[in-house]
């Protein structure tokens, strides 16, 4: 009971920790003067870095991991070949029953007399052996399915993690998404108490952002770029109405 009381209050701690200083120091930042092209060009140049980081990843991730993933491949279609072997028996055999040449022996009223007769009779295939095999290759398949799903899994997200680690330590040296639009406040005379902590609290949320925004991929930064040039040409819609 207290470790759940000390989980829950933990979060409310550290956010008042936090906000408290910041409150009590004036504001900080002031956004520069931009435009589109300035925020194209920063998407533009934090795209080329996820589009280089990805290529890089792909030629990493595939030179050691795809060995194994090819072998469960091979594993997966064996299996496959194998069922589809087994099937095609099962039916085969099914279609063509056997000919099996029975003898009776008749009794007679003479008791020392007797008469056999033979009759041939078409008894359906023994396909229980066959059976058992198919059931053991559909079980084996279905392993081998969650092996390789399982080992994709892992792939994602030993790509999505190292990712993340690259894109952090490209924007831990400098290459930051927030702090390029926006000028840090001087106070010659004096800092306020808290100023170094915010400042340091910024750019530790700053490199966490533009580095989860890295590790996201190119294609992510493209949808955002989109999203801008949508909102920018909305703006620019709704200006003109208004002046005309």
């Amino acid at each position: 009971m207290k470790k759940k009381t000390l989980l829950l209050f933990l979060p409310i701690l550290v956010s008042v920790a936090i906000l408290l200083p910041a409150s009590l120091t004036p504001n900080l930042f002031s956004f520069k003067p931009f435009g589109w092209d300035e925020v194209g060009q920063l998407l533009t140049f934090l795209s080329l870095i996820a589009l280089f980081l990805e290529r890089a990843l792909e030629v990493f991730i595939t030179t050691w991991r795809r060995p194994g993933e090819e072998r469960l491949d091979n594993n997966v279609q064996a299996c496959e070949r194998k069922i589809t072997e087994l099937k095609t028996q099962i039916e085969t055999k099914i279609q063509q029953p056997e000919t099996v040449a029975s003898i009776e022996e008749l009794t007679v009223e003479n008791p020392t007399q007797s008469e056999k007769r033979t009759e041939i009779k078409q008894n359906p295939g023994d396909v229980s052996d066959l059976h058992a095999g198919l059931s053991k290759k559909l079980g084996d398949l279905e392993k081998f399915n969650l092996d390789r799903a399982e080992y994709k899994s892992q792939t994602r997200k030993i790509a999505l993690w190292t990712a993340l680690f690259i894109g952090l330590l490209v924007s831990g040296v400098g290459i930051r998404a927030l702090e390029t639009l926006i000028i840090l406040r001087d106070f010659p005379d004096k800092k306020p108490i808290f100023y170094d902590g915010q400042v340091c609290i910024f750019r530790v949320l700053d490199t966490l952002l533009t580095g989860g925004l890295i590790a996201g991929g190119s294609d992510g930064i493209h949808k955002l770029t989109q999203v801008f040039t949508v909102f920018l040409d909305k703006t620019r819609n709704q200006i003109k109405d208004k002046s005309t």
